[in-house]
């Protein structure tokens, strides 16, 4: 996988620290020489990841970041301001991982050179439980007592284990659902659908969110309020579900059409957007918000990082957690974005629902170049049949 390269430059964005690699040794005694074979491609991956960590960067060197921040449905004036790095600090952050244990029935035991868009579904759907068990308003400088605890439970869900539910083990094995073999790069459709899936399996009925994906680029608002009131197994009743919209789009064929760009912008500004998941070509990034007129804030699920074991959540400091936490801001000029992606939007109850298709409609759905439409429901095609009975005769 091809990726551009970051360095520190005159916008005062510093690079990451460098990351520890595993050493490259067999798992158990009986390896086989294949698997030994790719365990060695592996540890050279992450090699050449680390190594060129220090060199990531999608910017211009040259720009300098002045301009107001719109993140995730806040605003500041840049991004050196102490409220927005406060905010920008808080979000989860995602990265490649090395030594968790294999991916069964493969042998991968680290994601390295195709896990980035798995990461990014994990980033967006992570931070979207800190909205719906935290609050927007959460800061992980004030992270204490049930709060910790609660936001201790929402990494361990996303930790690289079989038993995590949102461990990048469960989202490569349903990948295979989707004729995607473990190890295979995900397209922005794909992380949808298997976040959606693995969402059901697992964790609605507990967390009380529910996850909506938006098919062919059309919002129909009829599925969605069918999503969000389902009806509870103690008593028959229908309730409200919170709820997490998945809307995977193209945006242009090649690249990614400028006529876009605006409403693109415009997404970070809704109260509900909790980001992006898109990037450029085969290399995934998690969006998060816009600074100034032309540059999009991003966390990068390409650094490799030590993988943090589970275990009891009351033993577990903020050292151990810190790696989910981005310590760096990252910038990236609109233009070079790849057209496909996937915006994510929650919405804590119906009238956060009401209030997203009435912006949405406004802000994203209107003029001649809308990033997707909205409509009550589907078109009635056995009606358009029935009309176009008797097509010949005149009038």
């Amino acid at each position: 996988m091809a990726e551009p390269s970051e360095s520190s430059s005159s916008n005062g964005l510093a690079p990451p620290t460098e990351s520890p690699v595993r050493p490259v040794t067999p798992s158990s005694t009986g390896t086989t020489a294949s698997e030994v074979w790719a365990q060695v491609t592996s540890g050279v991956k992450e090699l050449i990841h680390v190594a060129t960590e220090s060199l990531r960067y999608y910017a211009d060197p040259s720009y300098a970041a002045n301009g107001p921040v719109v993140f995730m449905g806040r605003k500041y004036p840049g991004l050196k301001d102490a409220a927005f790095l406060d905010d920008f600090h808080s979000r989860l952050w995602v990265t490649y991982r090395h030594s968790f244990p294999p991916i069964a029935p493969s042998t991968y035991t680290s994601d390295v050179g195709w896990g980035c868009m798995l990461r990014s579904g994990q980033m967006l759907l992570a931070n979207a439980f800190i909205y719906h068990l935290l609050g927007r308003d959460w800061r992980l400088a004030s992270n204490t007592g049930k709060a910790w605890d609660e936001y201790v439970k929402i990494i361990t869900w996303f930790l690289d284990s079989n038993s995590s539910p949102y461990s990048i083990h469960r989202i490569a094995l349903i990948g295979q659902q989707y004729d995607k073999n473990i190890g295979e790069w995900f397209g922005p459709t794909t992380i949808a659908q298997v976040l959606r899936v693995l969402h059901e399996n697992v964790q609605t009925t507990e967390t009380k969110l529910a996850v909506h994906i938006v098919n062919d680029g059309t919002l129909l608002l009829d599925e969605l309020y069918a999503t969000c009131t389902k009806r509870d197994g103690e008593d028959g009743k229908e309730r409200w579900n919170s709820v997490l919209i998945l809307v995977p789009v193209r945006l242009g064929l090649d690249s990614l059409n400028s006529v876009y760009h605006e409403n693109i912008k415009k997404v970070f500004g809704m109260n509900c957007c909790v980001g992006i998941a898109g990037g450029r070509p085969n290399s995934s990034l998690y969006f998060i918000g816009v600074e100034g007129e032309n540059h999009l804030i991003y966390m990068d699920p390409h650094f490799v990082r030590q993988t943090v074991d589970l275990k009891d959540p009351a033993s577990y400091t903020a050292q151990d957690l810190e790696t989910y936490h981005c310590p760096n801001v990252r910038i990236v000029p609109i233009t070079s974005l790849d057209p496909s992606m996937v915006f994510g939007f929650y919405c804590r109850d119906k009238a956060e629902v009401d209030m997203f298709v009435k912006d949405a409609r406004k802000e994203l759905c209107s003029g001649s170049t809308p990033l997707f439409s909205i409509q009550d429901k589907a078109p009635n095609y056995a009606d358009a049949d029935m009309l176009s009975d008797g097509s010949d005769a005149e009038f």
